[in-house]
């Protein structure tokens, strides 16, 4: 099943009755742009729209973009861990499983509580000359970070986008790829900003200890902020980050920012940008974190996870491994110089008086002839000369042979072979370190012009990912507009289609309605036509009936048949002819007789009224209702015609926006497939260019690998030839120091005053 793109959504909110399943939602309408559109907060893994519901509660309905097969037993646990614990930096939400309906199907939506609040580089860049305020934001950094360990949690991606702060204080949103105990042992479905991450961590990387690095990127450029508000500007803060940005990361040495904060003068700085080259050398789940302020100098004289263990468990330290593997080493060496000892041979006792016998035997002779000479003096010899010649020859042949037997002693020898063997060892020495110094500049030589060519096809790769990124923005923008354009045409064509069904309908429930007044007073209409008929009727009777009654056969009491001569000669015949005006102009008939003539008529009247008919006969009342119904009838035909005539017009109004609804559809579908295609064409390119590039740098990679394996094999070799020469200066030095040193003025004592 495809999942939804954004368009599809925007689609579908556009009705919450019929998009959402939630009651609350349902009944709720989401905020628009000018345009009349729900207005979506897109990013990477969903879009969120403001839904504004009953009571003016406003809530933000999150809709993913990509599907994750743990979707829901994720949020699952999240929520329940979330709800145990109830901290105040969290934003309570709800997951539905089945919570909007899109084309036909439906998909699973978060339901967060929507939280008014500034966003974080804003906030930021605001209060740049505010150091109190970021100071104030640093230290509930770490309190945050502090309460989220100690709760078991690891948001999974501690970014500027994921940070808003309400009234001062932080609040964090976006819990997708959030950690909780009970999600232990799975992977993670994102790795996180990129300028906010460490560069080694992957989707493997997923438990309590995925926040660490964030936090000290996020504190470390709040703390620096604070101290230097000029580093927003120098350093590009606020571009998709505070101040460090992933090139930072993966190349430390040659990091701008890190060299910045180096530079600025202030100590504080100096030593976090020394914490951070630390921390990039360390695996991101070896990152302490932020809060347990330790010394992390310490990493530099020990392994990582020693010095974790040393620093965050404190255990004692065991001794060191590699000090005695050094030990061992310099006792093998020293070992391997035992040769010197078997050549020096081993210190000789004191000699004995019989190892001077030449000694003093010549000592001996030069004294017999010192006598001798001393004798012919005293014998009278002439002169003092000859004498005094030969004793000085004496005393220096003595010394002479004295210093030559004093130079074969064994002690004088051995010390003499031992310092010529130092010299040739230091001479060794010297030209060893010499050959070690050129195959070290040859070494930094190399890693110097590995690190230039593989700089320049990182920027190059940064060109190519920049111009993709940029090309891809200027496609991206292109396909909106038009997209735009087609939701406007779609809009205005629902609207024309609702204007023009609201007048055929208006112009035909008018008179729809007209018919069915008439129907609804024909009822009416036929009793007053059958009460009026009958009222005709009985006037007719009346009318007949007076006609017929002739005064001159009427009995009157007190009018004669004189009287009725009289009134016949003035035409008063019948009882209608007898009235006020016309007995007045007669003579002989005075008001007693008139009297008595309208009194007979009201008589006469009276008998006729009573005689008159009280209901129509079956002929009048047919008739009444047979002109009734085919006017019924009539109203009728008229009114299915009037609707005949509605549903085929409104027929013909659908029909046509519905093929312009699916025109629009597929011109919609050909800019998705265009768009989809020329997406497809700019990564393709890009990847061509990526895979050149990295490939070169793979053959440089491979190059410098080898030169290097090379210098470091003769590296070794000379390090190897160092350490046997350390272990013979060391012998050396150890049998020197145990040769019994022999002075020229010992020798002497012990040649001419043995003990």
């Amino acid at each position: 099943m495809a999942w939804p793109t954004p368009q599809e959504y925007n689609e579908a909110i556009q009705n919450p009755p019929t998009a959402f399943t939630d009651p609350e939602l349902r009944n709720g309408q989401p905020v628009l742009t000018p345009l009349g559109l729900p207005r979506p907060i897109t990013g990477n893994f969903a879009s969120v729209y403001q839904m504004v519901c009953a009571h003016q509660r406003v809530w933000a309905v999150r809709c993913f973009l990509r599907d994750f097969d743990d979707h829901q037993e994720r949020y699952a646990a999240i929520s329940q861990h979330l709800a145990q614990l109830n901290l105040p930096y969290m934003v309570n939400f709800t997951f539905l499983a089945d919570g909007i309906r899109v084309g036909g199907n439906r998909y699973p939506i978060l339901k967060m509580e929507w939280v008014e609040g500034e966003p974080f580089l804003p906030y930021i860049e605001r209060n740049l000359m505010a150091p109190a305020i970021l100071l104030d934001i640093a230290r509930q950094w770490v309190q945050m970070a502090q309460t989220l360990a100690q709760a078991g949690i690891a948001h999974g991606d501690l970014q500027h986008g994921n940070l808003i702060v309400v009234q001062g204080r932080l609040k964090l949103i976006d819990y997708d790829g959030m950690y909780v105990p009970s999600l232990a042992g799975r992977r993670s479905h994102e790795v996180g900003h990129r300028n906010y991450q460490h560069p080694q961590r992957s989707e493997a990387t997923f438990g309590p200890e995925i926040d660490h690095f964030s936090s000290w990127i996020v504190y470390t450029s709040l703390v620096a902020l604070a101290a230097e508000p000029s580093l927003w500007q120098r350093l590009r803060g606020g571009d998709e980050c505070l101040l460090f940005r992933r090139e930072d990361f993966v190349a430390p040495e040659r990091s701008p920012t890190l060299a910045t904060l180096e530079q600025v003068g202030d100590a504080r700085l100096t030593r976090l940008a020394a914490t951070l080259r630390t921390l990039l050398a360390l695996a991101p789940e070896e990152v302490p974190p932020v809060y347990a302020q330790i010394d992390l100098n310490a990493i530099r004289a020990q392994s990582s996870i020693n010095w974790l263990r040393d620093h965050l468990g404190g255990a004692q330290k065991a001794p060191s491994t590699a000090s005695q593997t050094v030990g061992q080493a310099a006792q093998t060496q020293q070992g391997k110089a035992s040769w010197l000892e078997d050549f020096i041979g081993a210190p000789d006792a004191v000699a004995s008086s019989a190892s001077y016998r030449r000694e003093r035997t010549a000592a001996a002779a030069s004294a017999a002839l010192l006598t001798a000479a001393w004798l012919l003096i005293d014998l009278g010899a002439p002169g003092l000369a000859t004498p005094a010649l030969t004793v000085a020859a004496v005393i220096a042949g003595n010394l002479g042979y004295l210093g030559y037997r004093y130079r074969l002693q064994a002690e004088v020898v051995a010390r003499r072979v031992l310092h010529r063997q130092l010299r040739t060892l230091h001479r060794s020495r010297h030209a060893l370190e010499q050959e070690i110094a050129v195959i070290k500049r040859n070494e930094e030589h190399i890693q110097r012009v590995h690190n230039q060519q593989i700089s320049r096809i990182e920027r190059a790769l940064t060109a190519v990912q920049q111009t993709e990124q940029r090309t891809l923005a200027a496609e991206n923008e292109r396909h909106r507009r038009r997209i735009e354009k087609l939701q406007v045409q779609r809009q205005r064509q629902q609207q024309e289609e609702t204007l023009k069904v609201q007048q055929i309908e208006m112009h035909f429930k008018e008179r729809i309605t007209d018919i069915d007044r008439r129907l609804a007073a024909i009822g009416q209409a036929e009793t007053n036509a059958r009460r009026k008929l009958l009222e005709e009727r009985r006037r007719r009777f009346v009318a007949e009936f007076l006609h017929r009654q002739k005064i001159e056969k009427a009995l009157i009491t007190g009018i004669g048949p004189a009287v009725k001569e009289r009134l016949k000669e003035h035409g008063i015949v019948r009882v209608t002819d007898i009235t006020a005006e016309r007995l007045a102009g007669i003579p002989g008939i005075g008001a007693t007789r008139a009297d008595l003539l309208l009194t007979w008529r009201q008589r006469v009247e009276s008998l006729a009224w009573q005689g008159a008919p009280t209901r129509l006969d079956r002929n009048d009342e047919r008739a009444v209702h047979r002109h009734h119904a085919r006017l019924h009838d009539q109203l009728h035909k008229e009114r299915d015609r009037l609707e005949r005539k509605l549903a085929k017009q409104l027929t013909a109004v659908h029909d046509k926006a519905a093929r312009q609804t699916t025109r629009l559809a597929e011109e919609e579908a050909k800019l998705e497939d265009r768009h989809r295609r020329q997406v497809a064409e700019i990564r393709k390119r890009q990847r061509e260019r990526t895979t050149v590039l990295l490939a070169e740098r793979n053959e440089i990679d491979r190059q410098a690998e080898t030169f290097l394996a090379e210098i470091e094999q003769m590296g070794s070799g000379l390090a190897r030839r160092q350490q046997q020469l350390d272990a013979e200066q060391s012998a050396l030095n150890a049998l020197l120091a145990q040769r019994e040193t022999l002075h020229f003025r010992t020798y002497l004592r012990r040649v001419f005053w043995p003990r």
